[in-house]
């Protein structure tokens, strides 16, 4: 396709003239219609201009772009990222985009600040120089849900009596026009994520952005947090709440899907991490890991680009970041989620059997309904009822009525 020798115009056929325009401060604004091509391209070009003498002498506000590039290009010198070992032994769960994007947010920051401050990321940094689809935004979208869904809970002097849940992140924007991710921290987690003087764990940007399992991605910072008391012991259903909560319930599961394929990733990534199990009777009670590390991985920048791919979802190979978690693992999540709303198993097993899309669609439309029960905005007689209501509404043939 040839290049448009007149960039700023656009042929109106209702009017049969030729309209102008230019962006200013992020914003598509018309300069007017003319006759010709080049009369409204000079129109363009007049009026870039003066927007940019005007930027110049203080009386229009420099686009937002030019903000983010200076924000962005600081960011990026970043290297290492922190955050309180209360946060990591307090767990939540993340997709594995969820996770990329914690971790971009996580690089905004600066040790020591009190407070909260909009973070940009470019999308670029997230996918590469490749094309979102609209199935991608899709992805962006209920990755950003699942951020937003986040509550911590954070330490109180008595915890029998003292309680307080916080949101992870607020006011999360995806702009496609300026190609970039933004939202802040909340002001209550802050200080566990730049107030670092004991009881931190840091961790390498260019290691984490190259992990390609939501799994691995929690043992990365556990392990970080253990490397130095190594060899540690954990009991195996403490290790289980900080890492997939009450999925895989038999060890022999967790052991095959979740331990040793995250530590076979991590060893990858110059951790050397051996574990030995140890039995209380038949069962395997605890386990014993001896943890080294030597240091943050030599990556190339393509290696670090998660693939959305164009008009489809990328095929899974064991060399391709995954978009989201393994199907087992999110379908871990959806249960959680269905526990939350006080289901019953056997509503949970029918439930599963939905597709994996129709799962992330039930659990992007039952967001606000979560977050109503939980912050307490909405009073619900009986959320079980109420969730279950809105999933008939959704999949009716899951409980069809009888004729």
């Amino acid at each position: 396709m040839a290049k448009n020798q007149y960039p700023g115009t656009t042929f109106e056929k209702s009017r049969n003239r030729w309209k102008a325009q230019v962006r200013i401060n992020g914003k598509t604004k018309s300069i007017g219609y003319f006759d010709t091509q080049p009369e409204a391209y000079a129109a363009v070009v007049t009026a870039k201009r003066d927007t940019a003498a005007a930027i110049e002498q203080g009386q229009l506000q420099q686009p937002e772009s030019a903000t983010y590039r200076l924000e962005i290009q600081d960011n990026r010198r970043t290297t290492t990222v922190a955050q309180s070992n209360v946060l990591i032994e307090h767990p939540w769960a993340m997709t594995l985009l969820e996770a990329r994007i914690f971790v971009l947010l996580l690089r905004g920051l600066r040790r020591d600040e009190a407070d909260s401050k909009r973070i940009v990321i470019p999308l670029s940094d997230l996918v590469g120089d490749q094309p979102i689809g609209g199935r991608g935004y899709q992805y962006l979208h209920v990755a950003m849900d699942g951020l937003d869904a986040i509550r911590i809970d954070l330490p109180m002097p008595n915890r029998k009596k003292d309680y307080h849940k916080v949101p992870l992140v607020h006011s999360l924007k995806l702009d496609s026009g300026q190609g970039t991710i933004s939202g802040y921290f909340s002001n209550d987690v802050i200080p566990y994520l730049t107030n670092l003087t004991e009881n931190f764990t840091l961790g390498q940007v260019a290691d984490l952005l190259s992990i390609k399992s939501p799994n691995t991605h929690k043992f990365y910072w556990i392990m970080q947090m253990w490397k130095f008391k190594s060899p540690h012991t954990v009991d195996v259903e403490t290790l289980r709440d900080l890492t997939t909560g009450e999925a895989y319930p038999q060890f022999a599961d967790y052991r095959k899907y979740v331990l040793k394929p995250s530590l076979e990733e991590l060893n990858t990534l110059n951790f050397d991490i051996s574990y030995i199990e140890k039995k209380k009777g038949r069962s395997v009670d605890s386990i014993e890991f001896h943890i080294n590390y030597n240091g943050p991985s030599k990556l190339q920048p393509k290696q670090l680009q998660l693939q959305l791919g164009d008009a489809t979802l990328p095929v899974e190979t064991p060399q391709q970041p995954q978009l989201t978690t393994t199907s087992t693992d999110f379908r871990g999540r959806v249960a959680g989620r269905m526990r939350k709303f006080k289901l019953e198993e056997y509503q949970i097993d029918r439930i599963l059997t939905l597709t994996e899309n129709e799962l992330q669609k039930m659990m992007k439309d039952t967001h606000q309904l979560l977050k109503e029960y939980e912050a307490g905005t909405k009073v619900f007689d009986n959320i079980a009822a109420s969730a279950m209501s809105k999933i008939n509404s959704l999949f009716p043939r899951l409980y069809p009525k009888a004729k």
